[in-house]
């Protein structure tokens, strides 16, 4: 890599140091990976994205988009029961905390052309698409450019939608400006359900790590419209916890099933935002259902 390359790769980590320390700890939880992987990349016209490849080749393909200040290893809770019945994809996206190179991307459809990019890179016709928080809306907007790639969609917790609580967003800012222990603790516990166990020491190291090495965050998406809710694909399921932080869950749910009632949409008991963490084992079995029913387009 060149040293102009290396500039578009780490602009958006507070320093060379942070990157590293992102670097280490990155390889830290995936040294408790608990499948066998593969560690590849694919070429972006941005710069090259990172995955990480888990489970029998014969098996659906599905590409897993994590949320806001995470990357590929964030699914270390789901990856077993997942890669157990699918191929999986989970990848780095870029301008996040991970391994995938190039610049925060500063429109959706530069994050969209990234993505288009990594499905033809990954080389299968089509693909499951799955996303969290931040994922999920990357993985609803490409989905309303194309559909040509993707035979299934699957959206948990979409970071927008709907409007945003005004405590959620303080409590968000704050632990964003001072990431010490104390408020990302806080914040953790926030987006998770009271229900939900407390994270192991390891993760939460990862996670102090990945609040504190970056400058800022991936833009915040605008609130999904209704327009945006109607043209979602036929085959989508929809997951939100009951516990949800960012915006009431009763009220989205109905505005979904009310624009598009096509959508098969599930509230978790026992899950917050983060309710691929609160309850791995019932995500991850929706999800196997999900996108091994009725087959797969190959």
């Amino acid at each position: 890599m060149n040293s102009v390359d290396a500039s578009l790769f780490t602009r958006h980590f507070r320093s060379p140091e942070a990157r590293s320390s992102l670097l280490d700890s990155y390889a830290r939880v995936l040294a408790r990976w608990p499948v066998p992987y593969e560690s590849r990349y694919v070429e972006t016209r941005y710069g090259r994205a990172h995955v990480l490849a888990s489970g029998p080749a014969y098996a659906p393909p599905v590409v897993l988009l994590h949320g806001s200040g995470g990357n590929a290893t964030t699914w270390i809770h789901n990856i077993a029961r997942l890669s157990g019945a699918l191929q999986i994809y989970a990848v780095d996206i870029i301008g996040d905390a991970g391994r995938t190179e190039g610049r925060r991307p500063v429109s959706e459809d530069a994050y969209c052309n990234w993505l288009e990019d990594v499905l033809i890179g990954l080389g299968r016709p089509k693909v499951g698409l799955c996303g969290a928080s931040f994922g999920a809306w990357l993985a609803a907007a490409y989905l309303r450019q194309t559909s040509r790639r993707v035979s299934k969609l699957a959206l948990l917790a979409p970071a927008n939608l709907d409007t945003l609580r005004p405590a959620f967003v303080a409590r968000a800012a704050m632990a964003a400006m001072f990431p010490s222990e104390k408020l990302v603790r806080g914040f953790q516990a926030r987006v998770s359900s009271p229900m939900a166990p407390e994270p192991p020491g390891w993760a939460m190291d990862d996670l102090l790590v990945r609040w504190r090495c970056q400058r800022g965050s991936p833009r915040p998406p605008g609130r999904m419209s209704d327009a945006d809710l109607r043209v979602l694909p036929k085959h989508t399921l929809l997951m939100l916890g009951e516990d949800e932080a960012l915006y009431d869950p009763v009220r989205a749910r109905a505005r979904v099933l009310a624009h598009a009632p096509h959508v098969q949409v599930e509230m978790l008991p026992g899950a917050g935002h983060t309710l691929a963490y609160d309850q791995p084992d019932k995500v991850g079995d929706a999800l196997v259902d999900f996108f091994r029913r009725d087959g797969w387009t190959l």
